[in-house]
């Protein structure tokens, strides 16, 4: 079957009106072809997979496995928000990180051809709103694991008038 859909690919290019030694057709030609191998090939796979795997595996292979414990209670656990703030700052630090580096790199080229001071400010730009971002969350303890109850008072709480004059 394959040989056919190839012959008839093939008189196909051959029967059209182009020039039969252009190499760009050859290339895509050769490309489709590649392309469609290997989605048939994946494809048959599957199938083959699924004819020779067995049908009801053990209910022990069909159960919910993590860590070899037996799963016990809801999954859907509502994480701490500090987890995520650390995570976050993780991230954009090892982005700064990854593109700080190359900057450092190239640096000394920089300030040998006279231009330091334009490769600095330009590292500047990029590094005071992080700054500025990190001293803001720094300052009203969004870093603090445990957060301080200093800023945080007991609201007054009056009974109404009605309720303190039913009570009394």
């Amino acid at each position: 079957m394959s040989t056919n859909l190839l012959a008839q690919a093939t008189n196909v290019l051959a029967s059209s009106q182009i020039d039969s030694g252009d190499t760009n057709v050859e290339l895509v030609f050769g490309i489709l072809l590649f392309t469609v191998t290997g989605i048939a090939f994946i494809v048959s796979a599957l199938f083959a997979g699924s004819l020779i795997r067995p049908k009801l595996p053990h209910p022990e292979k069909a159960s919910t496995y993590e860590c070899g414990e037996p799963a016990i209670g809801d999954s859907w656990v509502q994480f701490d928000l500090r987890f995520y703030i650390v995570a976050l700052f993780f991230i954009v630090f090892d982005v700064e990180i990854a593109l700080l580096w190359p900057w450092a790199v190239v640096f000394r080229q920089f300030r040998d051809a006279g231009n330091g001071s334009l490769a600095l400010f330009g590292m500047l730009f990029f590094l005071v709103p992080i700054l500025v971002g990190f001293l803001y969350e720094w300052r009203f303890g969004y870093l603090d694991w445990v957060r301080s109850d200093e800023g945080q008072k007991e609201p007054e709480w009056k009974a109404p008038a009605v309720v303190s004059e039913s009570l009394s």
